[in-house]
């Protein structure tokens, strides 16, 4: 029996792992949109919340400076927990940890107490999803953090979630088997790659809320602004990116340039320092 194509594989799509792509897919005023957010928290969270709403926080339209606007999506469920969800292709200048942390509490000291009581307080949960590895020390694509110790959760009003996508290593031919929340993290990551279209269109058989995000990323992979955003996104991450790279060479230049000076300072014959620092003899002697 043949997949169903949802998707044909000639039709470029978006990149679902762009910011300004994956808050435009779930915050569309249409119920697939709303339903796709819903199933996507759910497979995180553990449980689909009956209602969500997007609580706006930063220009939807008009992206002037596409390096210095956050596009996270930060929703109210129908129990009055509060979630924000970020997604990042590059590793910033930012600790993302202790950035998690702050929009976090920020979002914990906005929530008013249900009937004047502690046990009544509402949960908040940060989520980020990143392109590269941010955890060094631990393989895991999934990383929960909530206030605990050893031995004791103090509380878990306060949930941090991490999915790191270059860590999700998994059977491609076994997509349609695996938990939810594995299923959105393919998606993610072969979202726009038409070699792995028909794995996409698995997927989407597979499961409603992945049907109805690729169906919606279908759609706004027709308007022409959108695709300008990306590119917007694209630009600004090789800026950074090159701008990195940049100083860091220069940071190397200098580096070799001071310890030529200072070898030079301690009259150590000119061949061991053009050996040591790869410089010509013209450039030591300039210094």
């Amino acid at each position: 029996m043949q997949n169903k194509i949802f998707i044909p594989k000639d039709k470029n799509l978006l990149d679902p792992k762009v910011d300004s792509t994956f808050k435009s897919m779930f915050t569309q005023e249409k119920t697939k949109s709303k339903n796709a957010l819903k199933k996507f928290i759910g497979a995180i969270i553990g449980h689909v919340p009956e209602d969500v709403q997007v609580i706006e926080n930063e220009p939807p339209k008009s992206i002037k400076d596409a390096k210095d606007i956050r596009l996270d999506i930060q929703c109210r469920m129908d129990d009055g927990d509060l979630i924000n969800i970020e997604i990042q292709t590059c590793l910033g200048s930012e600790d993302l940890r202790k950035r998690s942390l702050y929009y976090a509490t920020r979002m914990m000291a906005s929530i008013p107490m249900r009937k004047g009581k502690y046990e009544n307080l509402a949960k908040v949960y940060h989520i980020m999803i990143t392109d590269f590895q941010l955890f060094r020390n631990n393989k895991r694509y999934l990383q929960r953090f909530s206030v605990r110790n050893d031995e004791e959760e103090l509380a878990d009003n306060l949930q941090f979630i991490f999915m790191q996508l270059p860590l999700l290593a998994v059977d491609e031919d076994e997509a349609e088997n695996l938990p939810e929340l594995e299923k959105w993290g393919i998606f993610l990551k072969v979202g726009n790659d038409i070699e792995k279209r028909d794995l996409l269109n698995r997927l989407m058989a597979s499961s409603e809320g992945i049907r109805e995000a690729g169906e919606v990323l279908m759609e706004i992979s027709e308007d022409l602004t959108a695709w300008a955003q990306q590119e917007m996104r694209y630009k600004a991450q090789m800026d950074y990116e090159s701008g990195i790279n940049t100083a860091h060479d220069k940071g190397v230049e200098e580096g070799v340039a001071y310890a030529a000076r200072g070898m030079k300072a301690e009259n150590i014959p000119l061949e061991t320092i053009i050996k040591i620092t790869g410089l010509t003899p013209d450039q030591v002697a300039a210094l």
